[in-house]
């Protein structure tokens, strides 16, 4: 048995060390998992920005394509990969998966990212199937490693895994969907790019990160999750939401989508409870990831309830190509899941880069300033829907540089942590 010393598995900072327990021969350090994950993903969202400046200098479709392709599935869905096993590994008590696990998963969903990258925009149908298949691959390995985890443990954690588990199998179905669109499958029942986004998106990314609000977040407060069984209905109305969508969606009905759309928001305001409650509880001023995280939150219903309007007005495919639809990639994708995703990297690149040299102090709260970036953050959001509303349009620009400029003092945040974190060592 090895004697090498583990390192502490929970997200939380504290001033204490946790106690010490040996990691099993072949199994990698938890942090280490971690940051593979994140320095791949890091380097895919640099990629989508690069892209993204592309796409506003040429207005090319594909390079649009190609920016929220490298942005969601080879950035921010490699966070969840890493994020996922981190962990589960944290909940469970055990071992992570072995290395050549991970490298296999890793290895397997970055070619396969790429391969798509390069075979849609090309239409090149052979690339497109192989890089659509190592990401199926990839999700298999990585519900492999869940599940491996599962069974070393002693511990009896079923929601440790349920959200994870979920979220990879809705998106092994959506990366199937894309795959038929990408050959041009013809579909004359109802829509296929509006169940891959449901399944994507609100399947993939969405029950990933609602499964891990429920106890990221009371670590963040330094609080406990106030109504643990409010959790069971809320993985019910969510995981309902997503299926009604995709069926709805798929074909055409317009009752099903309504039903989705009111599931999600069930499951929505449910999570909300336990948030709340959490921000209650919290005794000490709240730092800037919490802060986010939290703001992120209220962007949630609000896109909801935006989508779910636009399909009574406008019928299946409102909120996918109709008027609201750029305002409710605002609220979805930069206000929820942008947020989120900004607030929780803030908070463990700062863990990574305690455990990887504890000469690294750990900064404080600032509440006037913290305070002061997350509203600016919020209003940022919030204009930049409402310039995408029909009738509001002349408050696009002062949005667009609000919400570059907050977006920017965040990017820069993340990549001096990230340099700290996922860096090469200091010489």
């Amino acid at each position: 048995m090895s004697t090498r010393p583990a390192e502490p598995h929970a997200p939380r900072l504290s001033g204490r060390r946790c106690r010490q327990r040996t990691i099993g021969p072949g199994a990698p350090r938890p942090s280490a998992l971690l940051r593979t994950f994140f320095a791949a993903g890091l380097c895919f969202m640099l990629a989508a920005a690069a892209a993204a400046m592309a796409y506003v200098l040429s207005g090319r479709e594909w390079v649009h394509w190609l920016a929220l392709h490298l942005l969601l599935l080879g950035g921010i869905s490699q966070l969840v990969l890493g994020a996922g096993q981190f962990f589960t590994c944290a909940f469970l008590a055990t071992d992570p998966p072995p290395r050549r696990l991970i490298w296999a998963q890793f290895g397997a969903w970055n070619m396969g990212v790429i391969l798509v990258a390069i075979g849609v925009p090309s239409a090149i149908t052979a690339l497109t199937d192989v890089g659509g298949a190592l990401i199926a691959i990839g999700i298999a390995l990585f519900a492999a490693a869940l599940l491996g985890m599962r069974r070393r443990s002693l511990q009896h954690a079923p929601w440790a895994l349920r959200w994870y588990q979920t979220s990879a199998a809705c998106l092994t179905v959506g990366v199937l969907l894309g795959v038929l669109m990408a050959r041009g499958t013809p579909w004359p029942y109802g829509s296929l790019l509006g169940a891959h986004l449901a399944l994507n998106l609100g399947g993939w990314l969405g029950t990933a990160i609602v499964g891990t609000l429920h106890t990221f977040f009371p670590s963040l407060t330094q609080t406990q999750l106030r109504h643990p069984r409010l959790q069971r209905p809320t993985y019910t109305f969510w995981l309902a939401g997503v299926l009604l969508l995709a069926v709805g969606a798929a074909f055409g009905i317009v009752s099903i989508l309504v039903l989705g759309w009111l599931s999600l928001l069930a499951s929505a305001m449910l999570l909300s409870v336990n948030l709340l409650a959490s921000l209650g509880a919290a005794a000490r001023p709240l730092a800037l990831p919490a802060r986010l995280v939290a703001l992120a939150q209220v962007f949630l219903p609000t896109g909801l309830l935006l989508a779910l309007l636009a399909t009574v007005a406008d019928g299946t495919m409102g909120p996918f190509v109709g008027a609201p639809r750029a305002a409710l990639a605002v609220l979805l994708l930069a206000g929820w899941i942008g947020l989120t995703v900004s607030g929780s990297l803030l908070h463990l690149l700062k863990v990574l880069a305690r455990i990887k040299s504890f000469t690294f102090q750990m900064p404080r709260p600032r509440p006037t300033r913290d305070r002061a970036l997350t509203a600016t953050a919020g209003m940022g959001v919030a204009a930049l829907a409402l310039s995408n509303t029909p009738g509001l349009e002349p408050v696009g620009d002062p949005a667009a540089a609000l919400t570059i400029a907050v977006a920017g003092l965040l990017a820069i945040r993340v990549l001096a942590l990230a340099l700290r974190a996922v860096g090469p060592p200091a010489s």
